[in-house]
């Protein structure tokens, strides 16, 4: 198993806990505090949500690593010229900021764990996830997709993280994944499970499995021009500064 396996691992296991500890909440708010006992709840979802933020970001320089570690010995002839490509990459990646925060799969993730310390909450909690209204993104999720029953899907590759240029849906799971992203890895490795949190496909990633999604590609297109329009923007604003 490798660091992005482990990590994926430990991000369902704290999803896991926070609904074990939801349920043992309500079986204690009915001899202690209910108030006391939310208090402590909330807390410990917080803390949760902060070591996957450290987990996202351990995995997300992890790959980039491993692209700069592809790129270097691309770029190189001798071992001299590795040596220096590396370190220089290595350096690179090490200044490179990483927003979490941004990226699809902590939103996932946050959304997952909200979820489970609300699952037996009050109904207050109950109805605003069932009528949708808990807080989301739209710029980074699409919804409403008829084939897999309205389900949320983020945007952004769940290997490189980056928006996907070119979306296909696993057809055992419904997933979607940038088929540039995810074709050299179970090319390389016939041993690749959907790698999006809380997945309950335990089937291995076979070429077979993914077709193109017409919709999700529409989707992708118009967050790239909104995209486009914010760096505009961001750029008109510094020249202004």
């Amino acid at each position: 198993m490798d660091i992005n396996q482990h990590v994926d691992a430990a991000l369902t296991t704290l999803v896991d806990n926070t609904k074990f500890f939801r349920e043992l909440a309500d079986v204690v708010s009915e001899f202690r505090n209910g108030g006391e006992i939310q208090k402590l709840l909330e807390e410990s979802t917080q803390k949760r949500v902060e070591q996957a933020e450290n987990l996202i970001k351990m995995k997300s320089k992890h790959q980039s690593l491993q692209q700069a570690m592809q790129l270097a010995q691309s770029e190189s002839a001798t071992i001299e010229e590795f040596e220096g490509n590396w370190k220089e990459r290595c350096e690179a990646v090490d200044k490179k900021r990483i927003n979490v925060g941004n990226m699809g799969e902590f939103k996932n993730f946050k959304r997952s764990v909200q979820a489970a310390a609300a699952s037996y909450g009050s109904a207050e909690d109950t109805g605003q996830a069932a009528n949708g209204t808990a807080d989301h993104d739209d710029d980074l999720i699409i919804e409403g997709i008829e084939e897999t029953g309205g389900e949320i899907f983020s945007l952004y590759d769940p290997w490189s993280k980056a928006l996907m240029k070119n979306p296909v849906r696993n057809t055992v799971c419904g997933h979607i994944y940038d088929r540039d992203s995810v074709m050299p890895l179970i090319k390389s490795n016939i041993g690749i499970r959907c790698p999006v949190l809380g997945c309950a496909n335990k089937s291995y990633i076979h070429p077979g499995h993914l077709i193109e999604d017409a919709k999700v590609r529409e989707k992708v297109r118009q967050q790239m021009a909104v995209e486009a329009e914010v760096d505009a923007t961001s750029e008109e604003e510094e020249d202004d500064d």
